[in-house]
């Protein structure tokens, strides 16, 4: 499977289990604790910022992007099937709490801040990955100089 085929279809995985993770966690937010939440969703960018880095840059990139794509458009038809739901098991068990105009907003704009880790997790392991082949490299020509620098003198 070439390079683009993996990842739209690692995109599209990780982009429904975003879809349904982000309006879980927006539950978690508003009921249970707001760092909690938005650790949770930072852990799983940086968990497929990860995955991704195995593919090209292009490639990963264009994934990064269907992911977000998909979050957002996915995330809001799961909000609606999963708030009403919670509101009603909460209500059932105990007192759901709602989030005002502008903690809903602190939440979004926390969710897609930590999203965007997916980007730099993948870039820093691209980077680091570069700069190893990099130092190997510079190693390996080292190596050659130094060898070839004893063998080509005349003796005497």
């Amino acid at each position: 499977m070439n390079d683009i085929k993996r990842a739209m279809k690692l995109s599209l995985i990780y982009g429904i289990i975003s879809a349904v993770t982000v309006p879980l966690m927006y539950e978690c937010y508003a009921n249970i604790s707001h760092s909690a939440a938005l650790f949770i969703i930072a852990g799983w960018a940086s968990f497929v910022g990860y995955k991704l880095s195995s593919l090209t840059v292009r490639s990963a990139m264009l994934a990064a992007s269907a992911i977000m794509a998909y979050t957002v458009g996915f995330g809001l038809i799961a909000f609606v099937v999963i708030h009403p739901a919670a509101i009603s098991l909460l209500e059932s068990n105990s007192k759901y709490f709602y989030l005002t105009l502008s903690e809903s907003l602190m939440f979004v704009a926390g969710a897609f801040l930590s999203m965007l880790l997916i980007y730099v997790v993948c870039g820093m392991i691209k980077a680091v990955r570069y700069a190893f082949s990099h130092i190997r490299q510079n190693g390996e020509r080292v190596e050659a100089y130094i060898d070839n620098a004893f063998e080509d003198g005349d003796v005497r």
